[in-house]
């Protein structure tokens, strides 16, 4: 719930900065050359291709992980059947009689 929020205001602050720059008269952008919508719009897209970058890295080494702990599962499933097969009991004679049906 948190990711999807801060993707949320990501682009909230993405889409609102052009729509404040378009309605804004308290600063003068040509004349000083500072302009605060833009400065944090780039910001946001910063912080936002990093979070992209990170949450790709992020899956793709928990992709990786899930590969190769799977086949150590599989192999340890593997083994311990080997290991329960040999060790398991072989019945040689019949059971008494008060067992059987």
């Amino acid at each position: 719930m948190g990711r999807r929020l801060f993707i949320a205001a990501i682009i909230a602050i993405l889409l609102g900065g052009p729509i404040a720059e378009m309605f804004d008269c308290w600063d003068q952008t040509l004349k000083d050359g500072n302009d605060t919508e833009v400065n944090v719009v780039v910001a946001a897209l910063c912080i936002g291709v990093a979070f992209a970058i990170g949450t790709i890295v992020v899956a793709s080494r928990l992709r990786a992980l899930a590969a190769t702990s799977a086949g150590r599962v599989i192999a340890t499933r593997a083994v311990i059947h080997e290991i329960a097969s040999v060790l398991a009991p072989i019945p040689t004679v019949s059971p008494p009689d008060v067992l059987r049906i």
